[in-house]
């Protein structure tokens, strides 16, 4: 990384040599027309994202109401609601296949062209209904992150943006889907921007993003597909005792986080260690998840927003479920259900907080809350935006707890992600290094063994030098 001082004495040199009044004129109004231009990009990229997500979580809620009316044995629709889905993509397009989120992330990370694939967006929101309504535990973000990346690049091709406008529209129509899904416009436009790289955050995708997700969440809400969640949490006071609680609550749902990355690649590489392939996929899964009805009940299937709510609010108790909502969305996704992995992540975030307060006496409501944010952003490496999204749900006093438990939980998870294709731009500790080799970019340690004299004498060496330097 370059040197801050030298980064500052070179931005002081530059101003300096544009004292001419007309440059500073025009480097301004280049800079106003751009933000027009993007505003418009904006407003425009959120407004039919919107319109296409709300369309998509209206038929979602018809379906699962229509499901719903036969009661409980609606789940015995998983066998024939698995092999739709699963053939569904298969046949039609295997790039829509999982949870979405991941397959946008690769497409804007393509260093050649970014190429999405828009027939995928109809059979993705095919699948997402079929696969939830008869019972799958996934979510629906992924789905709208995919019509979000979908319609902006439509709209991109056709004002003929070039390559880097192209991945900032869509960008701005990853932030509009997950805005319209999760009703929190702030966090929905911050994650789209912080979930593409693990370290690093690019400002100047941020503005177009916050207006796009502002947009498509307001249009999602127009038409009666969007709703801000809000739950009143008790939230003790701000202390050191509260607060060491919070730091040991941040490594807990590291742990968490951790379970539930790896848990879903866990159950992924059974399938294929098992050689569960073809039809045998959804069969095998349905029936699995047909069994985690029979003897845990069915709290655990579907999209469980609303035991994900009873147990923020107190009604539900789930100290454990977290073990079978990862065993759950893991079995759905490997069985060829689509969908996304965020709203099983609150579920898990949701029941290990009530676990952290069967152990620790806190309140369970605020313990809840808690795993909700953290787990979410040590999942996908995301604090700044698990941290915003908690004010936004629990309101603003939540912020000093949320954000502590956000950064420690992000730490924890170490280098792992639920998105494989993040891309690393930091490593989260000096302790780590990001080296070129034959087979591409990866990450390794400085020291081979834990030597403490070895690690004190690499930052005396460091703190040394840059005294040297100032010098």
């Amino acid at each position: 990384m370059d040197d801050p001082d030298n980064n500052e004495k070179q931005l002081t040199i530059d101003i300096e040599e544009k004292s001419n009044s007309s440059d500073i004129v025009r480097d301004e109004m280049w800079l106003m027309c751009s933000v027009v231009k993007w505003c418009a990009f904006a407003v425009l990229t959120g407004v039919m994202v919107g319109l296409v997500c709300g369309g998509f979580l209206l038929a979602l809620r018809h379906s699962m109401a229509y499901a719903s009316k036969i009661g409980d044995f609606h789940y015995l629709l998983l066998m024939p609601g698995l092999f739709v889905s699963y053939y569904l993509v298969r046949m039609l397009a295997p790039q829509s296949a999982g949870h979405g989120t991941e397959a946008v992330i690769d497409a804007i990370h393509n260093k050649k062209r970014t190429v999405i694939d828009f027939k995928a967006v109809p059979v993705k929101i095919a699948a997402t209904i079929v696969t939830i309504s008869s019972g799958g535990s996934v979510g629906i973000e992924g789905p709208c992150a995919q019509i979000g990346s979908g319609v902006s690049y439509v709209i991109g091709k056709i004002f003929r943006l070039d390559e880097s406008d192209m991945k900032r529209i869509i960008v701005c129509g990853i932030s509009a889907g997950f805005c319209a899904v999760f009703g929190t416009p702030v966090a929905g436009a911050i994650f789209a921007v912080e979930v593409l790289f693990v370290g690093q955050i690019f400002y100047d995708v941020l503005l177009p993003s916050l207006i796009s997700g502002i947009a498509g969440y307001f249009t999602a809400s127009a038409i009666g597909a969007g709703h801000l969640p809000y739950y009143v949490v008790h939230i003790p006071t701000l202390g050191p005792a509260s607060l060491s609680a919070v730091l040991a609550a941040g490594v807990f749902f590291g742990i968490i986080a951790i379970m539930n990355i790896e848990g879903i690649h866990l159950i992924n590489r059974a399938f294929t260690r098992c050689g569960i392939t073809g039809w045998r996929r959804p069969a095998s899964g349905a029936l699995l998840l047909l069994a985690i009805w029979l003897i845990f009940g069915k709290d655990f299937l579907g999209l469980g927003s609303g035991v994900i709510r009873d147990m923020i609010t107190g009604e539900k108790s789930l100290p454990l479920g977290f073990i079978i909502k990862i065993l759950a969305m893991g079995v759905t996704l490997s069985a060829g259900g689509c969908g996304g992995e965020i709203t099983p992540t609150f579920f898990i975030g949701a029941s290990s907080g009530l676990l952290f307060s069967a152990i620790t006496g806190l309140d369970p409501s605020f313990c809840a809350a808690l795993g909700v944010t953290a787990v979410l952003a040590a999942s996908t490496n995301t604090p700044i935006s698990g941290t915003i999204l908690a004010m936004e749900m629990f309101g603003a006093q939540i912020a000093a707890f949320a954000g502590v438990a956000c950064a420690v939980s992000y730490i924890a998870v170490g280098h792992r992600s639920l998105y494989p294709t993040q891309v690393l731009l930091s490593p989260k500790a000096r302790t780590f290094v990001i080296k070129r080799t034959e087979r591409g970019e990866r990450l390794v340690r400085r020291f081979e063994s834990i030597s403490l004299r070895r690690i004190a004498h690499f930052y005396i060496e460091r703190i040394n030098s840059k005294l040297i330097r100032r010098r």
